[in-house]
């Protein structure tokens, strides 16, 4: 059994590759043709169809910098905190104290106007609620009744879960930056119209890395796809 670390792009299913590049193309405004991505056989043939599809005007300025401007400027108002004081190193934990944290959070996302997501649940429960749902499922073939009820139960704890969730995803202003550029980057643009050809393929990378778990060195332009 391959260890984590030993994963290459090319073991990984075409189907999670696909729901990738639907993200970026998201992040990038992009209408990309369902049949655009047939031909790519390697990361560097994805890229270089991100970079054809691209109609935007080039402008080359740093975006990770723009989007943690807008996020200074979010938590300075929405948290009344001095704006100097706030840095990339700054812990996202105390500047959202458990204590009206749910709140406090979703003051920043309204001025922040971007519809980020970085709370979660604790491990324990998310394996908890994981584990009901596949002893439910394993139920049906004994007592599909029981299964259904089970099945149900967590579908429900899970959406209460999730209401009440006040787990922080990410440490550091720094890593909660990262992940707003990968995920919303044409609208942490200063100007929306523009586009930082230089960056598209970190930001590419940057998603592969976080949603398929894939090594940095592993996303080289040569390196191939599934054939799956």
């Amino acid at each position: 059994m391959k260890a984590l670390e030993d994963y290459k792009l090319q073991d990984i299913e075409l189907q999670d590759v696909e729901d990738t590049l639907g993200y970026l193309a998201k992040a990038f405004e992009l209408n990309i043709a369902s049949d655009s991505f047939s031909e790519t056989k390697t990361f560097g043939d994805i890229c270089q169809v991100f970079q054809d599809n691209i109609p935007y005007e080039n402008e080359e300025s740093c975006t990770s910098q723009q989007a943690f401007y807008k996020i200074r400027s979010a938590i300075a108002v929405s948290q009344k905190i001095d704006r100097e004081s706030i840095t990339p190193k700054t812990r996202l934990d105390e500047v959202f104290p458990r204590i009206g944290r749910r709140k406090k959070i979703k003051a920043f996302k309204k001025e922040l106007g971007i519809p980020v997501n970085f709370l979660t649940m604790k491990t324990w429960l998310i394996l908890l609620i994981i584990g009901g749902f596949i002893i439910s499922l394993a139920a049906f073939f004994f007592n599909w009744k029981f299964a259904l009820t089970g099945v149900l139960t967590c579908l429900i704890f899970n959406w209460v879960a999730m209401k009440l969730r006040q787990e922080i995803e990410y440490i550091s202003i720094g890593e909660l930056t990262m992940k707003i550029t990968r995920d919303h980057y044409m609208q942490v643009r200063r100007n929306p119209n523009t586009i930082n050809r230089n960056e598209i393929v970190k930001i590419i990378q940057c998603s592969f890395m976080s949603d398929l778990d894939l090594k940095l060195a592993e996303l080289h332009k040569d390196a191939l796809l599934s054939k799956i």
